[in-house]
């Protein structure tokens, strides 16, 4: 009867060993400790994240201003003077080719653009207009000397939101 009893003992071990390897897991504890892991992750990285769209929006701004500076460029050191429009248009600005044929292809801008020149020193300044609440107000403003060919932006009149030290809209 012992013989028959350890066999049997023997056989329940082996089919536990067997059950143990299939219904293998991880332990509430360890999944709640995972999961905080992840949340303190989250809430160190997301505030990094969020003002990075601000950011991607005003290289569009960046962009349309580094545009019309060159051709502004193009102009002074070809005629030797450059008039630009008070919206841009003359130097390439969004004015000029927003809409062709009755058609607007450059689709609905976050930005106006305004442009002002002195002598040789061309201001142009972006201001996030109501397309986009989130960034409503805000400025990116930059200076080229067209003689010199120096560019640069103007931090002191640009917003917080886009790289600038002025404080940002409310």
């Amino acid at each position: 009867m012992s013989s028959l009893n350890s066999k049997l003992q023997l056989a329940l071990l082996n089919r536990k060993k067997g059950r143990n390897l299939l219904e293998k897991g991880f332990t509430l504890v360890e999944l709640m400790i995972v999961i905080v892991i992840v949340g303190i992750l989250s809430a160190v990285a997301l505030p990094n994240f969020l003002s990075q769209t601000s950011k991607a929006k005003a290289t569009e701004a960046k962009s349309q201003i580094s545009a019309m500076i060159k051709n502004a460029s193009a102009d002074y050191q070809q005629l030797g003077i450059v008039t630009p429009e008070t919206d841009c248009s003359g130097i390439g600005g969004p004015a000029a080719y927003k809409e062709e044929g009755g058609v607007n292809v450059g689709g609905e801008q976050l930005f106006d653009y305004t442009c002002g020149i002195t002598g040789e020193a061309l201001t142009v300044t972006a201001t996030a207009n109501a397309n986009d609440p989130s960034i409503e107000g805000g400025l990116v403003v930059f200076n080229a000397n067209l003689k010199t060919g120096k560019v640069g932006m103007n931090n002191d009149q640009s917003s917080l939101m886009f790289g600038g030290k002025l404080a940002n809209p409310a």
